[in-house]
Order: structure tokens, then sequence, then C-alpha cells
């Protein structure tokens, strides 16, 4: 994996993503909390139900040679996208943060 720490600041493939990093470094607020799965165009469609998760870990790591994916583990299932695609929005005051990705796909964050 090409991530390297140059001061304080952590580089994947040769790239500073701030924002992601930030979120990353924040991951001992978030342990515990919810990670709430929303589901792609897709699953509302046929109408899958909303899932939910303990918040286990954010991470930031590799993708290919020139990007990098950002994700957050859960207990039972991981949310994530290559950071050229995704997308957050503030959900609401202390009301977490909303991700969006690939297809449509929403997920949720909240702080235990």
């Amino acid at each position: 994996m090409a991530v390297k720490i140059i001061m304080g600041s952590r580089y994947v493939n040769g790239k500073h993503y701030p924002m992601w990093e930030q979120l990353r470094e924040k991951s001992d607020e978030y342990k515990g909390g919810v990670l709430t799965d929303f589901g792609d165009s897709i699953d509302k469609a046929i109408g899958l139900n909303t899932i939910q998760t303990e918040i286990v870990e954010i991470e930031l790591r590799e993708n290919g040679e020139n990007s990098a994916f950002f994700e957050v583990v859960g207990k039972d299932f991981t949310c994530g996208f290559d950071v050229s695609v995704g997308g957050i929005s503030p959900y609401g005051p202390g009301m977490g943060l909303t991700f969006s990705g690939y297809g449509g796909h929403e997920w949720h964050i909240q702080k235990p």
C-alpha cells in the first residue's frame, strides 16, 4: 500500500485527500456509533429495508495507482467509495454525516 506520513499528513498514492483524511483521523469519535445503509437506487426501487450496524473503523486506503478509497467499516457490513465519486453532506446539527456514492448509494454515520 502506497501510504506514507509526511509532517503529520497522510498521503495515499502520493496525493493528499484532506477532507477524507480528516474523517479518518476522527475515527475514534465515531467508533461505537451507528452506520446506516439506505441502499442504492435499485435497493430503493425494489423496497429493500434500511440496515444498521455499529461503526468499528474509518479507513482511507489506496484504490488502484491513482486514487483512494474511503470506507466506514461496520461490525456487520462496510460502506465506501472511491473519493473521486463520493460526496458528503451534514445531516443536521449534531446528527452525523450522510454520504452518497455509486448508483445513488446513500449511507449515514452517527457518533455514539
